[in-house]
């Protein structure tokens, strides 16, 4: 299934008039800004379609389910990652050279997580982890079929909302947000591990990490041919019995 094909059946456009929105003043998305919700869903959905709303929105909203709300178009602006003051105390390299001439909510896309920071320190379920990723790459795709801009997957293009505003936005969207691990996805093509492309088993080792049997290593590998240890095997067996039971 092409990216295109997969948006008609995963994300669900549910914004209306009251959303915020504006004109990107004719700049390209460069980045993609992840944040955490610090509610639930259902309150995203109301707040970003309130008629009291007159402050805030979000391109897109991502549950603890995995399902994805849209609410402002790509081609617009929402209104998620906004300075008035103190531009200059980014860490993002790239907020920081456009600097306070630049708001940066004109050249970035933004997507909310269903979360709460003091709950879960930015950790995604794993639907949620699954579709979030789907998502970045579906951004990606998007930006550059739209405006000839590849969004080249990195830490400096990916970043959270403190990393904009590290005053207001300290823990957003959380010091243990997957960034390395969605970046490896966009960056091995969609596979869960960079040295599994063209493999014999490719299938079958992406199916059974889907499905949460398998992990791979921290540097992002899954060795398919490196002999598998006894404590392996033993936590694969265990893993397959836990799926079992379920």
């Amino acid at each position: 299934m092409d990216l295109q094909e997969w948006a008609k059946e995963n994300i669900e456009f549910v914004g209306n008039s009251n959303t915020n929105k504006s004109s990107r003043q004719g700049r390209i998305p460069e980045i993609i800004v992840d944040h955490i919700s610090e509610g639930t869903m259902s309150s995203m959905i109301s707040w970003f379609t309130s008629q009291d709303n007159k402050v805030s929105s979000a391109h897109f909203g991502v549950s603890k389910a995995g399902k994805i709300y849209q609410f402002v178009a790509i081609e617009d602006c929402a209104w998620a990652n906004g300075l008035t003051s103190g531009i200059e105390n980014a860490t993002a390299e790239l907020v920081l050279k456009k600097g306070k001439s630049e708001n940066p909510n004109w050249y970035s896309v933004s997507i909310e997580h269903e979360g709460v920071w003091a709950e879960t320190k930015g950790v995604l379920t794993p639907e949620q982890l699954k579709a979030t990723k789907m998502l970045h790459k579906y951004i990606i795709e998007y930006v550059k079929d739209k405006y000839g801009h590849k969004i080249e997957p990195s830490r400096e293009t990916i970043i959270g909302h403190s990393e904009i505003d590290k005053t207001q936005r300290p823990n957003c969207p959380g010091e243990l947000f997957p960034f390395r691990e969605i970046i490896d996805f966009l960056i091995n093509e969609g596979l869960p591990f960079k040295d599994i492309k063209g493999h014999w088993a490719q299938e079958l080792i992406v199916d059974a990490y889907e499905q949460g049997i398998i992990k791979g290593y921290q540097d992002g590998t899954f060795r398919p041919d490196a002999p598998l240890s006894r404590a392996e095997g033993t936590a694969l067996a265990m893993s397959i019995l836990k799926k079992l039971k379920e």
